[in-house]
């Protein structure tokens, strides 16, 4: 591997790494998509007029409920991703509040159809367009990886305070088996998440890049809520108070798990197979 490449390597893994230490602090998941957004924009060929127009951070909407898209956090413009790159102002959709999770962090259903956005891309099949989506899900993977580990963290902490019968629940083997294979999972999974991302981002896919980022983020959400739900539990009623992280992880993984379709839904679009074939 030469020293260019190598560097580019190390810059691409960062943005995953970031999306991970993210999750692992319980911090908000917006700017992950705010970036990606900014990244898409900036990739394609729009005048200087209109790259300076979105000064505040860029919210993206990917598609919810039947008829319905939803975008996480306030932000003066909305970027749509499909078969169309889209922006439009929030002046010019209506917007609701869908689901909020603590004070930090805002889900919105966004009826976007009166309204006549800026056309960014509409080229079928454009790299440019192919790679947002990619790097979308990638990053989920690594924030969702990021919201079980730090789930775990604090159950490791929990077992090992909470007493019953004289002795830290943590002393249980069965407690300490499921924490351990919980780790050991998290650990699998993201370090593949990121050799994917690097590959993915860096244009090293084998396959289509969207693809890959699919199964990826797949086994991610199946393992954060898991891992989520897990944690709450060996934590008891102590861990839904307002104040315990493991209540905010558990909360944050059933959201963002489900951001780009449910496990199932996506490892349909990772798979290679075609419809109807056995």
């Amino acid at each position: 591997m030469s020293a260019e490449t190598d560097v580019e390597t190390r810059q691409v893994v960062s943005s995953y790494s970031s999306a991970y230490e993210s999750g692992i602090a319980g911090a908000p998941y917006a700017p992950i998509e705010h970036a990606v957004a900014a990244e898409s924009l900036a990739s394609h060929d729009i005048d200087e007029a209109m790259r300076a127009r979105p000064e505040s951070p860029v919210a993206v909407l990917i598609p919810g409920a039947p008829g319905q898209t939803v975008a996480v956090g306030p932000a003066e413009w909305l970027l749509a991703v499909g078969p169309q790159l889209v922006l439009y102002n929030k002046d010019d959709v209506t917007r609701r509040p869908l689901r909020s999770l603590l004070d930090d962090e805002e889900l919105y259903a966004v009826d976007n159809g009166p309204a006549t956005g800026l056309v960014v891309c509409e080229e079928a099949d454009c790299p440019a367009c192919t790679l947002t989506l990619a790097r979308l899900r990638s990053r989920t993977a690594g924030y969702l990886c990021g919201l079980a580990q730090g789930a775990v963290d604090a159950a490791v902490r929990r077992v090992q305070d909470r007493v019953q019968f004289d002795r830290p629940i943590g002393s249980n083997q069965t407690v300490a088996f499921q924490l351990a294979a919980l780790t050991a999972r998290l650990t699998a999974v993201h370090a593949l998440g990121e050799h994917l991302s690097a590959r993915i981002e860096s244009g090293q896919a084998e396959t289509d890049p969207v693809r890959e980022a699919s199964r990826l983020l797949a086994a991610s959400a199946e393992l954060a809520v898991e891992a989520t739900a897990a944690a709450l539990h060996l934590h008891g009623a102590f861990g839904l108070r307002s104040d315990q992280h493991a209540q905010r992880f558990y909360r944050k993984a059933c959201a963002f798990s489900v951001r780009h379709g449910t496990a199932a839904r996506l490892r349909r679009a990772g798979s290679t197979r075609r419809e109807g074939s056995r």
